[in-house]
């Protein structure tokens, strides 16, 4: 490829890679506010400045957008949670570092909410049920290449340990999206100072080798 073609290919990607954040934090901010099943695609472009066919140009779908979003949180949310986890030199410590990030999801009511909006319609999609999946195994195994439980835990784990342990998180990140859904009903009971308390004793119980 000559020069002045990879000049132009790297001012069209960067053309891309622009118009793609624009999308993503559009639909981001709309998703929040409605929901994703009320979402429209043409909302999502006029707040950022497109037409629907640059959506389309992107993005397949409504469906394909909302995944597209989700890989941006965990990629770049999660991912700075483990490059923070790997930082700590002593391993035995670094549980209580993602505690005290967990316990924080509790204020991101919005997100949950719709995260688990979109889980109930990919229930019955089994092409979203295992893109959802593949989120899952991005998350587990794929962000910066290294496999979470052994960043968690280190690498010295039999397979039986680590599973044990992997299983354990997604009951214990089950258990924060039904309280996050349950806060929206009962607020009063379910006030943020008295849900982390609890939500740390269960992580307690249930994280560790």
């Amino acid at each position: 490829m000559s020069p002045s073609a990879l000049k132009a290919r790297n001012k069209h990607q960067v053309r891309t890679e622009e118009t793609q954040a624009k999308i993503l934090n559009a639909a981001e901010a709309i998703f929040s506010e409605q929901g994703f099943e009320k979402t429209q695609l043409e909302e999502v472009a006029a707040r950022a400045g497109y037409t629907r066919g640059a959506i389309y140009a992107h993005y397949a779908s409504k469906e394909d957008l909302f995944l597209a979003l989700m890989e941006q949180r965990v990629l770049t949310k999660f991912g700075a949670i483990r490059q923070l986890i790997e930082a700590e030199p002593d391993v035995s410590k670094r549980p209580g570092i993602f505690k005290l990030w967990l316990s924080e999801k509790l204020c991101d009511h919005s997100w949950g909410t719709l995260v688990l909006e979109f889980k109930l319609y990919a229930l019955r999609r089994p092409r979203s049920r295992e893109k959802l999946r593949h989120m899952y195994d991005l998350l587990v195994h794929k962000v910066s290449g290294k496999d979470f439980i052994e960043v968690l835990f280190g690498e010295d784990l039999d397979k039986a340990t680590r599973d044990a342990i992997e299983r354990r998180l997604a009951i214990m990140g089950a258990v924060l999206s039904a309280t996050i859904l349950e806060s929206h009903f009962r607020p009063k009971l379910l006030p943020r100072q008295h849900l982390q308390g609890v939500l740390e004793e269960l992580y307690d119980a249930l994280i560790h080798v």
